[in-house]
């Protein structure tokens, strides 16, 4: 079984205007085909953030819950293939003609694709949300307008929770990115 660091995120506005819709994003790991799994941060801008961290450690089972999240985006890098880039070629000739100047042509190319997917299952492992209340006890966390000691108490919840995506619904589209 495969596994890849991914980028997870989504698009989300309180108000569904389009000059305030903010794209959130975590880390994750996406491991078979189907399956990512990213920390509950992703989901701390959400009015369903308030449910998990009321629900104390209790699993999510409630189907309108979950219809209500958004769709995710993953973020994946396209693995190197043995087959042979068309391009390479074109970039050692490059390198080759500039050896006498002194231009930097040191870049990085690469394919990345977007898949897409459901938050399939939230859950909170209470072990670490224990370590976190002894050890994090001191931090505050999720400092943005509004009241402090309510962000932290949610970001703190939100340390331990796990988000497992579905990639049910596959967007193979590659796109090119130089760096």
């Amino acid at each position: 079984m495969a596994v890849e660091g991914v980028m997870v995120s989504y698009n989300y506005s309180e108000d569904e205007e389009h000059a305030n819709i903010l794209t959130v994003a975590a880390s994750g790991i996406k491991f078979s085909d189907r399956w990512v799994l990213t920390h509950g941060s992703i989901l701390s801008p959400l009015k369903e953030a308030q449910i998990i961290m009321n629900a104390k450690g209790k699993p999510m089972l409630n189907e309108e819950f979950y219809d209500k999240l958004p769709e995710i985006y993953v973020t994946c890098e396209k693995k190197p293939s043995n087959t042979p880039n068309i391009y390479e070629s074109v970039e050692v000739l490059s390198r080759e003609r500039n050896l006498d100047n002194d231009v930097d042509f040191e870049h990085s190319c690469y394919q990345i694709r977007v898949l897409t997917g459901r938050i399939c299952h939230v859950w909170q492992c209470p072990i670490l949300d224990r370590c976190v209340d002894d050890i994090l006890y001191s931090w505050t966390i999720g400092h943005r307008d509004g009241d402090v000691e309510k962000q932290t108490q949610l970001g703190k919840a939100l340390l331990s929770v796990f988000v497992l995506v579905d990639l049910e619904s596959d967007n193979r589209g590659w796109v090119r990115c130089f760096l």
